[in-house]
């Protein structure tokens, strides 16, 4: 096999060194091997990445290890080097020969035989977008945790509340909750505050009869302070997605038709997959890409379990 690139870089990524192997050499002829190590701070990083292109080593391959790869994508993109990402399960060295500067080796031999599937990277706009949808996201957990623990307390208090409300966090579920949060714990006050109609109406006051502490109001303050603490958080994030999406409009406002797809949703999607979709083959690679498609894995006409090399996007 003739290899396709004379000037490679293999990089085994670590939070707090490098190990680069550089390939120089003609397609036909045995390349010469260069190896050194570099530290992840960004002003090393970036005379690493100026000592790469004077080498004439623009061809860059590394694995997708963690976050740690980023960093190093961000510093060496704008120095004009040809970065590639691949997947770690690709790209596994032979067993029993793994050390770092091995498996930069490794990386740098498969590269310059064209053997790299590249990851697929978005633009810096949508990359940044990734950042405040992921964020969101989490914020999103953060916020479901928070009531966890708060349906905990109203349990441990024999406040059944859930049981007559779809929607303990609804527009009566937090005026009870807030009555709460401020030690009102008396089952008829806590039922005036139930404006909205409920199914259940009759059974208001009996659910919301209660076994109610001062600890219990104590630790329930603290939580809802934490709920509306994160709900900010929230919607400031989406405030500043929605600025960010905004010469996508056209292409949220399509997704947003999709039954199940809200906006914030469709910002979501349009931040992971951009607004370009040449990278993807068809609507199955792209099924795929996400996650959502399942995988083959068949050996022998045996079909084996398809977790077992996934293909999971960056």
């Amino acid at each position: 096999m003739e290899a396709l690139r004379t000037h490679v870089a293999g990089v085994d990524v670590h939070k707090e060194m490098l190990a680069i192997t550089v390939l120089i050499g003609e397609p036909n002829e045995e390349p010469r091997v260069v190896q050194f190590e570099c530290s992840t701070f960004t002003e090393e990083l970036m005379k690493c990445g100026i000592k790469l292109k004077e080498m004439g080593a623009k061809d860059v391959v590394m694995e997708s290890t963690g976050v740690y790869w980023k960093p190093i994508y961000n510093v060496w993109a704008p120095l004009g080097l040809q970065l590639t990402i691949a997947q770690a399960a690709h790209v596994k060295n032979v067993p029993g020969r793994k050390t770092d500067m091995n498996d930069s080796h490794w990386l740098a031999q498969l590269h310059r035989f064209g053997l790299v599937r590249a990851s697929f990277i978005p633009d810096e706009i949508f990359q940044r977008m990734r950042l405040l949808s992921r964020h969101r996201t989490n914020l999103t957990g953060d916020i479901a945790q928070v009531k966890n623990r708060v349906e905990k307390v109203l349990q441990d208090g024999n406040v059944k509340w859930s049981t007559i409300v779809s929607d303990t966090f609804g527009k009566a579920g937090l005026a009870v909750l807030d009555l709460l949060a401020q030690g009102v714990i008396n089952a008829g006050q806590l039922a005036t505050a139930v404006t909205t109609k409920i199914k259940r109406k009759d059974d208001v006051e009996k659910a919301l009869t209660n076994c109610f502490t001062t600890d219990h109001v104590f630790v329930l303050k603290e939580l809802m302070d934490q709920y509306y603490y994160l709900r900010g958080r929230q919607k400031e994030v989406e405030r500043e997605l929605r600025s960010k999406a905004e010469p996508y409009l056209h292409l949220i406002e399509k997704l947003d038709e999709i039954p199940g797809i809200d906006e914030i949703l469709a910002i979501g999607i349009l931040a992971e997959a951009t607004d370009d979709m040449k990278h993807f083959a068809d609507e199955r690679a792209f099924a795929a890409w996400a996650g959502v498609a399942a995988g083959n894995n068949e050996s022998a006409g045996k079909k084996k379990d398809p977790n077992a090399d996934p293909a999971t996007p960056i």
